[in-house]
């Protein structure tokens, strides 16, 4: 089943009459409340998010993990729920503040002193507390987009202001002489990231630094394409030629094994010339697959052809997992085989491509082998640091694929993340008629506003674990479009124009509240909600 903004094919779907949306699994639904629940746990909180690691090294560190969360609400709300703000935008914008924690950025303090990747020894640095200003690209590109896509999805322009993107250092025992504190916004931010590119020459920026990986530099692409449709620019059309010419040099960005590059280390004191890694890795090729779809799709598609199959190990019932793993460089001794992530990133790269088996085989090895769980309404896999249980089926679980790829996985489309490159939202999809208000024990399955038809269309149930409450909807952008009718289940409940509501069953509790049409709804089941507005 494919869809287009606006446009939903959903042969056979449930409920209502005529064109119908497609209505989200108790899965999807489940991955997005788990979502907002890790969003909304208090400061210093981080459970379910702990890796193996202590010092935000491996990829569960918190920035990846909410990055992550972060793509995949995004792109659920663009191609699942797109008439929904009231489900993603207070969830996008708590995960930014939680970016914004020393917590999610802190490390940069040791790791920009560097000393050692992987097989290589590096020269000492200065420790540098601000975590964008120079390298570090593992961090700030992803709250980079977090913002720029915040801004795009619900043109909310908080962090435009001077200050609001804010990096603060205070611990308690430094005193009260000592702070630091580092003050962007996204427009400044995205612009400290595009003079590191153009000073790097266009290879990318670094992550640790001399260490320059494909994988986190696609992520400011996705930025600076985000950036010029909010500002204006060709800033990503810049970066992209420059990137592809750079590469040349290392012989472009796929090996002879028709697997990608993974990273550079560039020259320095101790290293007379630049060193490419081009080993062949399940995790680099899941991962930037997933990420360079949205602007070299033909590149990607040919190279997921040629290389998927290395990394999946097929079960006669369909069930799929995952083989020739790799340990982290320079961390054999702290991360066991299977915990950077690959089964999560291969399923994420399938996703974009489309590959409906690969990814219903590999979450359906999930939910057989990884102890899926549901906890306050919301569905995720719990962390686990073996590699294969007692029968030998693979298990590894690391907090980026319980929390993060695996819901990317299953609320992605094909080209989900090509087609938001492709197709930012402008004010027209902003402007439509949408549910921006909804009680916290009530999922979502079903938002959409079918324009040609004039007709609002929502499905609501009680959260996993509830079977009935009930909820106020709030609907917005509906007035100024002519007389409407609203019906629940079918049967018609209201009916009224711009100026007037009037309820038609004698028990609904609906009414206008300054620019919003309130509705007191008892849900138990799935129930259909559904407002039209006549032919113009």
């Amino acid at each position: 089943m494919t869809s287009t903004i606006g446009h939903p094919v959903a042969a056979g779907a449930r409920g209502g009459t005529g064109l119908q949306a497609p209505e989200l699994s108790d899965e999807q639904v489940g991955h997005i409340r788990h979502v907002d629940n890790l969003s909304r746990l208090p400061k210093g909180d981080w459970r379910n998010m702990a890796g193996p690691l202590p010092f935000q090294e491996d990829f569960s560190s918190y920035r990846y993990q909410l990055g992550y969360m972060s793509l995949a609400m995004a792109l659920a709300h663009y191609h699942r729920l797109p008439a929904a703000p009231a489900v993603f935008q207070g969830q996008l914008d708590r995960l930014i503040q939680k970016m914004l924690d020393p917590a999610a950025w802190s490390y940069w303090r040791d790791t920009s002193t560097q000393g050692g990747y992987g097989p290589f020894v590096l020269p000492r640095l200065p420790s540098r507390t601000d975590p964008v200003a120079v390298d570090n690209i593992m961090y700030s590109a992803y709250l980079q987009v977090m913002t720029l896509m915040y801004t795009m999805l619900f043109d909310d322009r908080k962090y435009e202001q001077p200050g609001s993107l804010a990096f603060d250092m205070r611990p308690v025992l430094w005193g009260k002489d000592r702070h630091e504190r580092f003050e962007y916004d996204q427009r400044s931010l995205n612009e400290r990231i595009y003079w590191n590119m153009v000073e790097n020459g266009y290879l990318g920026v670094a992550c640790e630094p001399f260490c320059v990986f494909q994988i986190c530099n696609q992520v400011p692409i996705l930025g600076f394409r985000l950036h010029d449709h909010l500002y204006g620019g060709e800033t990503a059309e810049e970066v992209t030629r420059g990137y592809v010419a750079a590469w040349e040099r290392f012989g472009g960005n796929v090996n002879a094994n028709g697997h990608f590059n993974s990273y550079v280390v560039q020259r320095n004191e101790l290293q007379p010339k630049d060193i490419l890694l081009d080993q062949d890795l399940a995790w680099t090729d899941g991962w930037l697959g997933m990420l360079m779809n949205m602007w070299r799709p033909e590149l990607v598609r040919e190279t997921y052809q040629t290389s998927i199959e290395k990394w999946l190990d097929r079960g006669d019932d369909g069930l799929i997992s995952v083989r020739n793993l790799s340990r982290m460089p320079g961390s054999d001794e702290l991360v066991e085989v299977g915990n950077l992530g690959e089964i999560g990133w291969l399923a994420a790269w399938a996703s974009e491509m489309g590959d409906r088996e690969v990814v219903d085989g590999l979450l359906g090895h999930a939910d057989r082998y990884m102890n899926p769980q549901w906890e306050n309404g919301g569905l995720h896999y719990p962390r686990r640091d073996d590699t294969y249980d007692e029968a030998g089926h693979f298990v590894a679980v690391p907090p980026i694929v319980g929390n993060a790829t695996f819901s990317y996985a299953r609320l992605n489309v094909a080209d989900g993340l090509h087609t938001v490159f492709d197709r930012p939202w402008t004010d027209r999809e902003r402007s439509r008629p949408a549910l921006t208000g909804i009680g916290d024990s009530v999922d979502v399955r079903r938002a959409w506003y079918h324009e040609e038809a004039r007709r609002l269309q929502l499905t609501v149930s009680p959260m996993h674990g509830v079977s009935d409450t009930s909820t106020e909807l709030a609907l917005s952008r509906v007035w100024g479009r002519g007389p409407w009718t609203l019906t629940v289940d079918g049967a018609v409940v209201a009916e009224g124009d711009d100026t007037t509501v009037v309820t038609t069953d004698g028990t609904t509790q609906l009414g206008r509240v300054d620019d919003e049409l309130r509705l007191t709804l008892h849900v138990h089941g799935h129930r259909d909600i559904e407002m039209s507005w006549r032919a113009a």
